[in-house]
């Protein structure tokens, strides 16, 4: 059965004309760029699903949106990806 994972992120279109940031607070250190929302969200799910793979800790416990600290201009989303696929 896949070990699906949802995590909100922060969605920064203000830190690079033309470029979207996106990280994911839950999972310290994954930081993306990419020049669609959609691309960025892509990103996010390859670097926390890469991460968490290799990582022999306990998965992250995801925050609730409202949780989230942003400024003006940021969004928060939701990264969702199948841990399975990066156990490979």
């Amino acid at each position: 059965m896949a070990q699906r994972l949802v995590y909100p992120a922060i969605f920064d279109p203000t830190v690079m004309i033309n470029r979207v940031q996106v990280t994911v607070p839950d999972v310290p250190g994954v930081k993306v760029m990419g020049t669609t929302n959609d691309e960025a969200a892509q990103k996010a799910a390859e670097a926390v699903g890469n991460k968490l793979a290799k990582s022999n800790d306990e998965l992250p416990v995801p925050s609730t949106p409202g949780e989230l600290k942003r400024t003006a201009g940021q969004t928060v989303s939701f990264i969702v990806l199948d841990l399975d696929e990066y156990k490979k």
